[in-house]
């Protein structure tokens, strides 16, 4: 019997220990709280995050809003590029984890939420609804900062496209090698362009919801099958790597540098492919392969040893 109480909390341990990465709070938008504005006026915000709502409260206008249009619970954030009366400002609707700089024209953001882990997570994942005006794109942004707040050690944007419905979107985080990470700035926003200088498109609408971070632990018994199917070797990589499929799909792999910018996307249309990587500097990569219905199959680190 004492084995037995033993071995189940051995595995209590092990599945606790397993999902105890950090995720960014209230990321499904569903509780809100009532702010006094500058004028005698009050507006909500979503609790734990930040918004432009700040930065225009004073002239009683409003970029992000509560909505019950929801991927899942309650609410999500909806997010609108809106005019302003000041100077052919446009204010973006942006929530985000860090602080916001409001500026006559410009502003933006400093710091971050607190983030405890050594590391970063695998991916980010979520569901959006995106109604653009004219030719717009909307964005997230994901910063993990340390040496109080200097550096930024990992960079990672999504760009976000039209989608009437709601839109499930799943993107690699860029790695860090050899620094731990102190601060998480997680950001979106409904316009790419910066508003304060008025390249904004005013109208362009974004709901955002249910945004959560993928850790490698965190895969369920179907995607931890479906990562076995793939072989990715070697790795380290010198000047190819392998990629094999053990069922023969199809499929696409995308290899990101340390900014979250695309260095190689190969298209693996036979079970075994080659990716040249001889011209890459040597240095920690992500690798992400999906399959052609853009579902996220395996992800991994690539380290490149020349």
């Amino acid at each position: 019997m004492k084995k037995t109480i033993l071995s189940i909390l051995s595995i209590s341990l092990v599945t606790a220990a397993a999902f105890a990465q950090i995720q960014p709070a209230n990321a499904n938008f569903d509780n809100w709280e009532t702010l006094n504005g500058p004028i005698s006026n009050t507006y909500e915000e979503p609790n734990d995050w930040n918004t432009s709502n700040e930065c225009t409260a004073l002239i009683n206008q409003f970029s992000v809003t509560k909505s019950t249009d929801a991927y899942q619970g309650t609410h999500s954030a909806r997010l609108e590029s809106r005019s302003t009366s000041f100077q052919g400002v446009i204010a973006n609707g942006v929530v985000t984890t860090a602080q916001m700089i409001c500026l006559a024209q410009g502003g933006g953001q400093e710091g971050g939420s607190s983030y405890t882990d050594s590391f970063v997570p695998d991916s980010v994942v979520g569901w959006y609804k995106y109604t653009p005006a004219n030719m717009d794109s909307a964005y997230g942004q994901i910063m993990f900062l340390a040496n109080n707040e200097i550096d930024t050690v990992s960079f990672t944007r999504v760009d976000l496209h039209a989608a009437a419905e709601w839109t499930r979107f799943s993107h690699p985080i860029t790695p860090i090698d050899g620094i731990s990470p102190e601060k998480l700035s997680l950001l979106f926003s409904s316009s790419w362009g910066d508003g304060g200088q008025g390249e904004a498109e005013v109208g362009s609408i974004l709901f955002i919801d249910d945004v959560k971070f993928v850790y490698a632990e965190d895969v369920s018994v179907g995607e931890e099958l479906s990562a076995k199917n793939w072989s990715v070797y070697p790795n380290p990589a010198v000047d190819v790597l392998n990629v094999k499929s053990l069922l023969g799909e199809q499929a696409n792999i995308e290899i990101l540098d340390i900014t979250g910018k695309t260095v190689r996307f190969l298209n693996l249309r036979t079970s075994t492919s080659s990716v040249d990587i001889t011209d890459l500097v040597s240095g920690v990569y992500l690798y992400q392969i999906r399959s052609l219905e853009n579902e996220v199959l395996r992800t991994g680190k690539l380290l490149v040893n020349h």
